[in-house]
């Protein structure tokens, strides 16, 4: 049996770990193992995050042995008491870890294919995300270049020196899901942070990549839905117009991103959007047309989303 471990937290990744192959261990260390992962009764693939904030201890689990291999992707809160006694004792032989690198999607930390999507599926990351915090605390600067190369070949560069600070992510998802540098979503708000700070493409594409982008770095099908939904209902929105522009002496065209974003969604929209997603399937591709109850989109602005015209999901204000 072989077992990976791993405790995160925050944006730098990894925070402590281990890799066990049961058959070098003693044999009393061996059984004792072995029989807190029977107990623990984790088997298949399970993910569960209650998302509370960036504090929260998350764990990982994945376990090969003869039968197949199984996997836990879970925090503190939704820990199931029968698996704690095993992340007790993966704890005490687990050590400091390097900063965080993205492990290919679909592969176990061991390297072994665990149950999921195939990682062609969902594209590919490039590099690692390597950033520091600024003075404020706030926001952070990538030391490194990061990029994301989506299903249809399409790269998004995050270069160095690109500032980061969740923004693009509505805040009210933040408690629902956990902040933008932590759990399995880190490497997909990086780059849509980038990408919605340059607005070289289109919010709408820019948005889809964030789902992508979050299943490659394994995200849930629901929890990524519900985060896709809440990005491109009410992420950052922009449309280009063509500009005329003096440079040295000289008339020219420049194609400027004039913003339209929408005003954010309270908690109680966004914990709307989370608990309908999680309760329907619904389709990835339904997202730009849904009208979720309660989420306030669809709704009368002087209802639920401010003063204006009633918007249709997916339309640009513009054309309200």
């Amino acid at each position: 049996m072989r077992i990976s471990f791993t405790q995160s937290g925050g944006f730098a990744g990894l925070v402590r770990g281990c890799h066990i192959d049961t058959a070098t261990l003693p044999p009393d260390d061996r059984r004792t193992l072995e029989s807190l992962v029977e107990s623990s009764r984790i088997s298949g693939e399970h993910e569960a995050l209650s998302g509370a904030g960036r504090d929260l201890r998350q764990y990982e689990i994945v376990i090969e042995h003869v039968g197949g291999a199984a996997r836990i992707c879970c925090d503190e809160r939704s820990l199931p008491e029968s698996a704690r006694p095993l992340v007790a004792a993966l704890m005490e032989r687990s050590s400091p870890q390097a900063p965080h690198r993205q492990a290919v999607p679909g592969e176990g930390a061991l390297g072994a294919p665990v149950r999921g999507d195939p990682s062609a599926r969902w594209g590919r990351f490039e590099g690692e995300v390597v950033a520091r915090w600024s003075d404020g605390g706030r926001d952070m600067t990538l030391v490194a270049p990061f990029a994301y190369v989506d299903p249809q070949a399409v790269r998004w560069d995050a270069p160095t020196g690109s500032v980061v600070d969740g923004a693009s992510i509505p805040r009210a998802l933040w408690s629902l899901v956990g902040g933008p540098f932590t759990g399995r979503y880190r490497a997909a708000s990086v780059v849509h942070d980038v990408a919605c700070t340059r607005r070289e493409r289109g919010w709408q594409q820019v948005h889809r990549m964030f789902f992508d982008a979050c299943r490659c770095g394994g995200v849930g099908r629901i929890q990524a839905t519900g985060m896709y939904y809440a990005v491109f209902h009410f992420g950052p929105r922009w449309r280009f117009e063509t500009r005329a522009t003096i440079v040295a002496g000289r008339p020219e065209m420049a194609r400027v991103a004039v913003d339209e974003t929408p005003p954010q969604p309270t908690d109680a929209q966004a914990a709307a959007v989370m608990a309908y997603v999680e309760a329907h399937d619904v389709a990835v591709d339904a997202v730009p047309a849904l009208v979720i109850p309660g989420s306030g989109v669809g709704a009368p602005d002087g209802a639920e989303r401010g003063a204006g015209t009633t918007r249709r999901p997916g339309q640009d204000p513009a054309d309200a």
